[in-house]
């Protein structure tokens, strides 16, 4: 029972954040899709990207697929996915100045023909069947887990958070972009 409300809420928060996402996404102004805030940094084309293959990569963990490849040692990792990651859960905030893993780093080219539309209707898609993907591997949690190249393995609840937490901070930074576009 518990492990079910566990389930539950997750699963709620994790369509929330993907709406919130998806909303600031549409707050974009068209013109400002491809542009970049700063030299170095990602378009919201890209983030959205970015996004889209974070969620993809979940899912297809869960079914047999590649994860991430460990780039810390084991007790780094553990250091880090019991420390730091309940820290990022609890304040919804993600630690400044992390570089992407190269497995969802967005592909230049391809998020420059990313359009709004499409960017929306892949992240709904992919969302939609990484979370029961992750909801069904729950019970082989033993053969199941996804490897995070920071934090190594998550099991399947942990790893929804995750992408959860993922998501908000990605809409967060879109909608301070957004904001401080207009205000130029």
């Amino acid at each position: 029972m518990r492990d079910e409300r566990r389930w539950n809420a997750a699963l709620a928060e994790h369509e929330i954040v993907v709406r919130e996402f998806l909303a600031v996404c549409e707050r974009v102004a068209p013109a400002d899709w491809q542009r970049s805030r700063a030299p170095g940094k990602w378009s919201p084309a890209a983030v959205a990207l970015h996004v889209c293959r974070a969620y993809e990569l979940g899912r297809d963990a869960m079914t047999g697929g590649q994860s991430m490849r460990l780039r810390i040692s084991q007790p780094g990792a553990w250091f880090l996915r019991t420390l730091m990651l309940p820290v990022i859960f609890a304040t919804k905030r993600f630690p400044r100045g992390v570089t992407a893993p190269v497995e969802v780093a967005p592909d230049a080219a391809e998020a420059r023909l990313l359009m709004p539309d499409a960017a929306a209707s892949r992240l709904q898609r992919v969302a939609d069947q990484a979370a029961p993907a992750l909801r069904r591997a729950a019970p082989e949690r033993a053969a199941t887990s996804f490897t995070h190249a920071y934090f190594g393995q998550l099991a399947p609840h942990t790893a929804l958070r995750f992408l959860s937490a993922h998501t908000r901070h990605h809409a967060r930074g879109l909608a301070h972009q957004a904001a401080v576009v207009r205000a130029v």
